[in-house]
């Protein structure tokens, strides 16, 4: 458990960090997941860990990953994951 303060100071925190810098984590946890072979068995479930991740930082919706990289990654249909 994280006390209410703590929490606080920590989106205070996220909430002063570039949306295209948390687009790039975001798109840096999926590949660094996806070549894990505890996790890349479940593409589906990558996907929504990976959009648990994007919440855990302030963004409603997860950014949007070049179509290029989701073919790379062998994500290009799964849902949940949004392509530029």
């Amino acid at each position: 458990m994280v006390d209410s303060d703590s929490r606080k100071q920590v989106e205070r925190a996220l909430s002063r960090v570039d949306a295209k810098v948390k687009g790039t984590a975001y798109g840096s946890w999926l590949g660094y997941y996806n070549s894990n072979k505890n996790v890349r068995r479940d593409k589906n479930r990558l996907v929504m860990l990976a959009n648990e991740y994007s919440r855990s930082m302030g963004l409603d919706n997860p950014p949007a990953i070049a179509k290029k990289n989701l073919r790379k990654m062998g994500l290009q249909n799964i849902p949940g994951l949004r392509s530029e």
